[in-house]
């Protein structure tokens, strides 16, 4: 089994596949899952597999074939000889698959129990486990079920792709193959034997499933499909699955397009920068490199395509780190230390719905607004119809009586205290935040509920039934945007306020300073307010869960680093006699030494760049609540303005230093292997280039 550095890049792309398959079904021993009962078992398997299982299977697949048919570039020519002295394809092919094998296990062996540990510290809930209960941790076989699952998958995938990219290079005759090798190509199919009509099909399957999996993804857009199903088709799990089902076929389909796009954007770029090296420097290293670059093969095209769709990843996991962080410090910024209000939150039932007109005394309001010491947001409360929901917590069970309640906020309002934070959050006209009234309204059964209600739905008020779409947040209470709430309900008076400290916010959740709270209570004298409270024994900090990005940066700034030195190694060697030939008719050592560090430069500059613009587009596309988020409102100007936000907060420092790491390593290989070349003789160095097999 050959493929030499690439080998170990396709090893680490499977275990981080691996990693990231295990973390997905959650902890092993947690209180805190998904489902109540056992009936939906065979449903969350199968959303996992076709949602998070194949897609990542078939995407991991296709990148560790990439590598080792990388690899395997500079083996055609043993590879060759084997087949040539009569060993047969079909034995290579079955030795690899078996050597596969063995690299998916150690892969898996690696990876899943990694992944294992990160699921467990998050502690996000046992995707794969459906019996939890409330304080009580238990052992979660589903999760560990769905760990060996992964790591049987994997292996199998290991086996597969090796098998597929030895096929690949032991194509056709050996003379067929030694063609192909001098010219950096692929072997064509036999003109004897033209191209079978299911050849002409399967190559058509790609671009057939893009089409179809954007298809779906405009069409849940525009329709809600889930929303659709339920209410109107019974069953309505057929199509709920084949949305899916379509959703990851636009997910694979998209990693090829990605692929084919990062292959040509580089190769453009490379092409320029072949045109501006050679200027000015005719017999330099400059010049040679700039040769080299002129002419384009099919072994570049495909180094350039992969280490893009790395970087593409990479910088896609970079970006939405940055974008949850600064979603995590909007919510710190709006961590209310007292929210008061006109109307009991507590009541239940019994509250005239929409926009209450219940105010707070005027001089409340005064009291806390002119306080130098406080900071203050006014809203208005919006309250529901009243309605009925079967509360059980496992001790009891009873039908309780409740209304929902949320506030009314203008942005412009917030701004003065917290700029930006609710519009950071998705705040917006038809847009309703989830918030954390579960804190603020302890003991109360309901609230629980109301806090984690995400998606298409209604507000039912005496105007009727609203439409509304609930996106989770950290904000303190329920919040819809003030202008639009009295567009439909009409104006209100301020029946609602929250109050913060003079001072920044810390970086902890649930924390009320007492001197806010002695402030508020002061100036809200018994019968003129409710003032709600998160427990000071319930503050808790929270750290931006990308724990999967963070997988995703690790592994794939080490896959992005063996690939780009493993493509300079590449480049230079496929060079050698060429570069040996230079040194024969007089060219110095100094232009020896700079012509592969140039041209690795070049390489990897260019997937480089490519990759970065394609992730940060990536990232601020899918991170964009109003984009292609089901039945989210279309709203250009929030589109716009939320691409912008998350540009700003990428960590462009860690991206620039993770590009400059990447450029590095390839630079130093070939200046190690270029110093090595120049070094040596130039019958040193053809008798070197015949026995790598160099054209």
């Amino acid at each position: 089994m050959t493929g030499g550095p690439m080998r170990w890049a396709a090893g680490i792309v499977l275990a981080l596949g691996a990693g990231v398959g295990s973390a997905i079904g959650g902890p092993v021993w947690t209180s805190f899952g998904q489902w109540s009962s056992g009936g939906l078992e065979w449903l969350v398997w199968l959303m996992a597999l076709l949602f998070y299982g194949i897609p990542g299977l078939v995407i991991t697949g296709v990148l560790a074939t990439a590598f080792l048919r990388l690899g395997l570039v500079g083996e055609r020519d043993a590879i060759m000889t084997r087949m040539a002295l009569g060993e047969q394809r079909g034995d290579i092919v079955r030795a690899a698959a078996r050597a596969g094998t063995r690299a998916g296990l150690i892969a898996s062996a690696v990876g899943v129990p990694v992944g294992m540990v990160i699921a467990q510290v998050t502690d996000t809930g046992a995707l794969m486990s459906s019996r939890n209960f409330p304080d009580d941790p238990s052992l979660q076989w589903g999760a560990i079920a769905w760990s060996v699952a992964v790591a049987a998958g994997f292996t199998a995938v290991g086996a597969v792709v090796h098998a597929i990219a030895f096929a690949a290079v032991t194509r056709g005759t050996p003379d067929a193959m030694a063609a192909a090798s001098a010219a950096g190509t692929e072997v064509p199919h036999s003109p004897v034997e033209p191209v079978k009509r299911w050849h002409r099909a399967a190559r058509a399957v790609p671009v057939v499933a893009f089409v179809l999996g954007m298809g779906v993804v405009v069409l849940n857009r525009a329709v809600p499909l889930d929303a659709w199903a339920m209410e109107h088709l019974s069953p309505a799990g057929w199509l709920m699955v084949t949305k899916n089902i379509g959703l990851m076929v636009a997910v694979v389909a998209a990693v090829w397009v990605a692929y084919h796009l990062l292959g040509w954007a580089a190769q453009r770029l490379v092409r320029v920068a072949s045109a501006i090296l050679g200027r000015g420097d005719a017999t330099g290293g400059r010049a040679f490199a700039a040769d080299g670059l002129a002419r384009p093969t099919e072994t570049r095209r495909r180094s350039l395509a992969v280490t893009g769709v790395i970087m593409t990843l990479w910088v896609w996991a970079i970006a939405a780190s940055g974008a949850e962080e600064a979603e995590l410090n909007a919510g710190l910024a709006l961590d209310a230390d007292a929210i008061v209000t006109s109307v009991d939150p507590w009541s239940g039932s019994g509250v005239p719905s929409g926009l209450t007109q219940f105010g707070l005394d005027q001089a409340v309001i005064d009291a806390l607004t002119t306080n130098p010491d406080l900071r203050v947001i006014p809203a208005r409360m919006l309250i529901e119809e009243p309605g009925l929901v079967y509360f059980d917590d496992g001790v009891t069970s009873e039908e309780l009586d409740f209304q929902e309640l949320s506030l009314a906020v203008e942005r412009k309002d917030a701004d003065a205290v917290a700029p930006d934070a609710y519009r950071t959050l998705g705040l917006a006209a038809g847009v309703r935040l989830t918030g954390r009234d579960s804190e603020y309204l302890r003991d109360f059964e309901w609230a629980s509920i109301n806090c984690c209600t995400e998606g298409v739905g209604e507000i039912d008020t005496w105007v009727g039934g609203t439409p509304i779409y609930s996106v989770w947040s950290h904000a303190p209470m329920p919040t819809v945007d003030g202008a639009w709430a009295r567009d439909i309900w009409g104006d209100a008076p301020v029946s609602a306020l929250l109050v913060f400290g003079a001072g920044e916010p810390d970086e902890q959740f649930g924390m009320p300073r007492s001197s806010v709270i002695a402030a508020v209570e002061e100036a809200v004298p018994e019968g003129s307010g409710f003032v709600l409270t998160a427990d000071a024994t319930t503050g808790w900090i929270s750290y931006t869960n990308d724990a999967l990005a963070m997988i995703i940066g690790v592994f794939g700034a080490v896959v992005a680093v063996v690939l780009s030195a493993g493509v300079a190694s590449a480049s230079t060697r496929s060079r050698r006699r060429e570069l040996a030939t230079f040194a024969a008719l007089g060219a110095s050592p100094r232009s020896l030494r700079a012509a592969p560090v140039w041209e690795a430069v070049v390489v990897s500059g260019a997937a480089v760049l490519a990759g970065t613009v394609v992730g940060a587009a990536t990232a601020v596309t899918l991170g964009n609540p109003f984009l292609l988020t089901p039945g989210a409102p279309f709203d250009l100007s929030e589109i716009a303005w939320h691409m912008g936000r998350d540009l700003a907060a990428v960590p462009w420092v860690i991206v620039l230093a993770g590009a400059v790491v990447v450029m590095s390593a390839s630079a130093v290989v070939a200046w190690l292997l270029g110093r090595g070349m120049a070094s040596g003789t130039p019958v040193d160095e053809l008798r070197a280039a015949d026995r790598e097999g160099v054209r």
